[in-house]
């Protein structure tokens, strides 16, 4: 395959600097990183494309690189390797940022003046049909070798983010691509799913499939430059500013005309959380927001992108900033004053527990599941802990818990916290004289009873 990519096309094209010097010297602002995930019963290695963005060995990861859910404490073991050479340096992981959610490391020292960064080139001005290359990366078991791709411009589209689509893969997500002359063009994005149809045995099935290690999207470099280098203080830092507003949804274009908003985007709203930003302002359920600041919302195409701009310009907003909404409420046009909070605790800073010996894991409750379990309470009301972690063949598992379960009671005692019910299982997994309890659990719009033993 790699043979393949490399002598496709010619590596000297005339009047320009040649291909090959540029490849194998852009190829030195890509890198591969490796980590593991620690798990309460194994580790899971992990390696994601990153882009070198300074003299400093800071290195830029995709929002995907890392699930949003895992506490930072679970990510272990940090390297970074040069594409096409086995040997790898330790780094250090600096978190992500509020805005993109992408993440950042810095590699050991003796690494730097090996790297170059994506700062030192020309960036390159986009049209449609303008050929470009890109750097594809292989697996690990090829040294991470890098190889040559090429194809042109399709299109160029906001989304909130400039995302350029080309005609073919173009390069591997999280790595890089230019024009023939060397510029600096875009950043590799996630690969898109393609719709395709499999015939078996005379049934039709529609598929998706995607190529993993290789995209047709990217970011648009002269855009992405702007924002490179948002790292946060601390990797443990909650800095996520929030308004409190679920189920955000864009208006389509017949519905505003008949509410006689013409061609203005707008976003409603189907609910605010109690005790938020949101509805310590006012804001009501079926709002319809129309403007931020003064400013209407843009519209994009497809529609459903004026949700995240309006997401972005609230990740943009300082903790105790002000931002102003024009709201269309059924006949009236009235503005609302948003004081705009700190995020609550996330996912991966809930408070959470193994008991071994019964075979699961519970985490403390936190916002996120008051909207996911669609249970509409206060703020600061929590229900029960949930169930993060099963482990196969446990008690657990044979008594019938699952991962996203609520536990709401424990022996007929009502779970108000996270330390009440981590001291409750303390006290029974240490009980010798207790064979199993009795857990009350909601799962969806299901209540289930479970009897988990103890050994």
């Amino acid at each position: 395959m790699l043979l393949g990519c490399l002598s496709a096309y010619p590596l000297q094209l005339q009047g320009a600097p040649a291909i090959d010097t540029l490849f194998e010297e852009r190829s030195q602002s890509v890198v591969v990183v490796e980590f593991f995930v620690k798990t309460e019963i194994d580790r899971s290695p992990m390696s994601v494309n990153g882009i070198v963005i300074d003299g400093n060995g800071t290195i830029q990861l995709p929002a995907s690189s890392v699930p949003s859910w895992i506490p930072v404490d679970r990510l272990r073991e940090f390297k970074v390797y040069r594409l096409g050479d086995s040997e790898s340096v330790d780094a250090e992981y600096l978190g992500s940022d509020r805005l993109h959610s992408w993440h950042y490391v810095r590699a050991d020292s003796s690494i730097w003046p090996k790297l170059k960064p994506v700062t030192d080139y020309a960036l390159a001005e986009l049209k449609t049909g303008q050929p470009l290359w890109g750097i594809g990366v292989a697996t690990k078991d090829l040294d991470f070798t890098p190889y040559f791709m090429r194809a042109e411009v399709s299109t160029i589209q906001k989304l909130p983010e400039t995302v350029g689509f080309a005609t073919s893969e173009i390069t591997s997500p999280g790595s890089l691509l230019f024009t023939d002359d060397g510029a600096f063009a875009g950043w590799g994005s996630s690969s898109l799913n393609m719709e395709r149809y499999l015939t078996i045995e005379g049934n039709r099935y529609q598929a998706y499939l995607r190529k993993p290690d290789q995209s047709t999207t990217f970011y648009v470099a002269s855009e992405l430059v702007k924002t490179l280098g948002n790292i946060p203080s601390s990797p443990e830092i909650n800095d996520l500013t929030w308004l409190g507003v679920v189920g955000l949804q864009t208006i389509d274009d017949e519905v505003a005309e008949l509410m006689g908003l013409g061609d203005r985007a707008a976003i409603s709203i189907s609910q605010i959380i109690k005790g938020s930003p949101a509805e310590k302002a006012g804001l009501q359920e079926r709002d319809m927001v129309l403007s931020v600041d003064g400013v209407p919302l843009k519209r994009y195409t497809p529609r459903r992108v004026v949700v995240s701009d309006f997401e972005q310009q609230i990740a943009k907003k300082e903790i105790g900033e002000r931002m102003t909404l024009e709201i269309a409420r059924g006949d009236s046009r009235v503005e609302i004053d948003v004081t705009i909070e700190q995020s609550p605790k996330l996912v991966r800073e809930a408070d959470r527990r193994y008991f071994e010996g019964m075979g699961f894991t519970i985490r403390e409750f936190v916002v996120y599941d008051n909207v996911s379990l669609k249970l509409d309470l206060e703020i600061d009301e929590v229900p029960g802990v949930i169930v993060s972690f099963v482990k196969p063949s446990s008690d657990a598992q044979t008594g019938g818990a699952q991962v996203g379960d609520l536990i709401k009671e424990i022996d007929g005692q009502a779970i108000s916290s996270y330390d009440q019910a981590a001291s409750i299982l303390e006290s029974l997994e240490s009980d010798s004289s207790k064979k199993e309890f009795v857990a009350l659990v909601a799962r969806g719009a299901e209540t289930a009873v479970l009897r988990i033993a103890l050994n």
